[in-house]
């Protein structure tokens, strides 16, 4: 396998503090008319222990076992709310040993884009626009040149080929905000942070459908159907379990289908059976201070009795 395919889950590197400007644009960017004695500030601490596995007709090809810890920044109003997440701690273990190359030229891509002050869509709890975009498009601009030259050297077309491709790839989302956006919103901790427990006071647990992003079939997606139930709740607390499907029709079946004729058949050497994706999440949200405290997610995307990949991933709230 050619050491520069994107593997699997995005990855990042050690951002040791937040930038002071962050912190001024974060006490400086609510609206002017808020009253200081009603903007709130608060913070938190979470880590992350996540598996992924990938196995091929019941073999494990591959793991990665990472470990993340992350800071978060609140300044809230009744009207506004800004967010400033950033990476402290990540620790990867990646088997085979020929992946960790790929993994950690992801990996300093996502620190490129580790320090992000949202601003919070107050409906929905998604990130609405990130205030600090054109500082990390002109990180990832010196970024991408240090690549360029570290890899210099390359003589086979392919590989230079394909890190060009990389690269391109990475700008085409990393330059436009709206791209940058999706691409977060793909990884868990942002998906899971970014919700309305954020914003609302009484969060209807009601089904709803949200896109999903294959991670066995490069550029597919397909829509989720998710329904929700309350498994236990005090004044302030609540438990949660939710559990997603995939929606028939959903997904290009021809274009996944044709991937795995290339990409696994080879190995496997099985016919394409049945796609499937599903995810179970077991979350504890603190509704008083409108927090996360635990989550428990499983992921399962297959082509049934023949390819897999396994995400077993959990956060808690340590601050």
């Amino acid at each position: 396998m050619n050491k520069f395919r994107f593997f699997e889950e995005e990855n990042a590197e050690i951002e040791n503090k937040v930038q002071q400007s962050n912190l001024i644009a974060l006490n400086n960017s609510l609206e002017p008319t808020t009253p200081p004695a009603e903007i709130i500030g608060d913070s938190a601490r979470y880590r992350i222990e996540q598996m992924t596995m990938t196995r091929l007709n019941g073999i494990v090809q591959s793991h990665a076992e990472t470990r993340r810890e992350f800071t978060v920044s609140r300044k809230r109003s009744a009207t506004s709310m800004l967010v400033n997440v950033t990476l402290v701690e990540n620790i990867i273990n990646v088997y085979p040993e020929g992946f960790k190359e790929a993994v950690a030229l992801v990996s300093d891509v996502d620190l490129v884009k580790s320090d992000v002050l949202a601003q919070v869509d107050m409906q929905t709890g998604k990130i609405q626009h990130i205030l600090n975009h054109q500082e990390i498009i002109e990180k990832w601009k010196k970024h991408r040149a240090a690549v360029t030259e570290k890899f210099s050297f390359l003589r086979d077309p392919e590989t230079k080929t394909n890190l060009l491709k990389f690269l391109t790839v990475c700008e085409s989302i990393i330059v436009n905000e709206k791209n940058l956006i999706e691409d977060l919103n793909t990884k868990l901790f942002y998906d899971l942070f970014f919700d309305r427990h954020l914003v609302a006071d009484n969060t209807a647990f009601e089904p709803y459908s949200r896109p999903f992003y294959s991670q066995l079939f490069e550029g597919e997606t397909s829509i989720l159907d998710f329904t929700q139930a309350i498994t236990g709740e005090t004044a302030d607390k609540v438990s949660l379990a939710k559990t997603g499907r995939l929606k028939p029709g959903s997904y290009n079946k021809d274009a996944i289908e044709n991937q795995y004729e290339q990409k696994y058949k080879p190995v496997v050497k099985y016919r394409f059976s049945e796609y499937n994706v599903k995810i179970t999440e077991q979350t504890l949200l603190d509704t008083a201070g409108k927090w996360i405290e635990t989550s428990d997610v499983n992921i399962t995307e297959e082509v049934k009795n023949n390819v897999e990949i396994l995400v077993d991933y959990k956060l808690r709230k340590i601050e």
